[in-house]
């Protein structure tokens, strides 16, 4: 895998991310990999194909995954851990994950059990995935039926943020992306939800502050990864909305995003009958998303059973993540019996 002089001029050091696609070739001087692959999917290796020029030299390896949910599954991981052998990757190789977050979570778990462990980058292709799942090194699949239930921490090489790849997404993926961001406003930086009453679905992707609100997640995102890498505390404040969001999608099928949506006004409502959020929150909640016309099912309910998979819960108790009012919230020690009971009459 070769590499051009280009300079990188806009990145976090802190945490190696890079805000331009351009980067690649700083990155990869700075890797010298033996050898590399892209994985991404067959249908972004089509419409991305622009991106993976400019990621390339031409001896590199595309591995071809499935698209969605269908690529975190044991027999996925396998596949793609036997193509990283056929490809004679060493501990010196590096591996680049160009897609949403299903890709980037496999991806990095591939990486980090391959040899026990060789570099991987992130080039999330998702709003979705740009200001979430890229961030922590978070990695798994799915298991049983359940969400990421087999996985382990592993930090990428890098992560590159482009947000070129915003004007390929449809409305529903920009929906999707939204519902992390407004998390992110709720949970610790009010200022999110002021920027985003001034937009749309549709004129986000091509809005002035759509960097500035990828950049304020990631910030609220690394904020507590930086404290709880192992998601031992305070970095379950990013699990608001994934409660219930989590079991509502595996029942319904439905889009991430769309169910940490759905979950955020769910469990807005369970804490506030509980008394812990003003009723505020959740109408603010749903007045944003109106003014967004971002629309909501609030008939879908969460599977009970989906939720005692959930890695929060600890015997008859769940370590539940409380948005007591914008921009502030806490975790809680939750009696499950509670939840159990607001969830059966939601």
């Amino acid at each position: 895998m070769k590499a051009n002089k280009t300079l990188c001029l806009y990145n976090d050091s802190m945490s190696n991310i890079f805000y331009s696609l351009n980067s690649i070739n700083t990155i990869l001087a700075k890797a010298k990999p033996s050898k590399g692959c892209i994985v991404t999917s067959a249908t972004l290796a089509d419409k991305l194909a622009w991106a993976i020029k400019e990621i390339s030299s031409a001896d590199i390896e595309i591995i071809i995954v499935p698209d969605g949910e269908q690529a975190k599954e044991w027999n996925e991981l396998e596949k793609l851990l036997a193509a990283f052998s056929r490809s004679g990757l060493d501990r010196t190789s590096t591996v680049i994950a160009l897609g949403g977050g299903t890709i980037g979570d496999l991806v990095g778990f591939a990486a980090s059990i391959y040899l026990r462990g060789i570099r991987y980058i992130q080039i999330p292709t998702t709003l979705l995935a740009q200001v979430d799942s890229s961030h922590g090194g978070k990695t798994g699949i799915n298991f049983h039926g359940y969400k990421n239930q087999v996985g382990v921490f592993g930090m990428p090489f890098a992560t590159i943020i482009d947000i070129r790849f915003i004007r390929y997404l449809s409305a529903e993926q920009i929906a999707d992306g939204i519902g992390e961001i407004i998390k992110a406003g709720l949970i610790k930086d009010k200022s999110i939800l002021s920027i985003l009453k001034k937009e749309t679905l549709a004129s986000l992707p091509s809005s002035p502050q759509l960097l500035t609100l990828i950049k304020k997640s990631i910030k609220v995102k690394l904020s507590y990864t930086e404290k709880d890498f192992k998601d031992a505390s305070v970095r379950q404040l990013l699990n608001a909305g994934h409660t219930i969001g989590h079991a509502i999608e595996l029942k319904y099928k439905i889009s991430h995003g769309r169910a940490v949506t759905l979950g955020l006004i769910q469990e807005l409502a369970f804490t506030e009958s509980l008394g812990l959020t003003g009723s505020s929150v959740r109408i603010n909640l749903v007045k944003l998303l109106e003014h967004l016309r971002i629309k909501t099912d609030t008939t879908m309910k969460a599977d009970w059973s989906a939720i005692m998979h959930d890695k929060k819960v600890g015997g008859s108790k769940i370590l539940f993540p409380v948005i007591m009012k914008e921009g502030k919230s806490k975790i809680v020690d939750i009696d499950l019996n509670t939840l159990k009971e607001f969830v059966g009459k939601a």
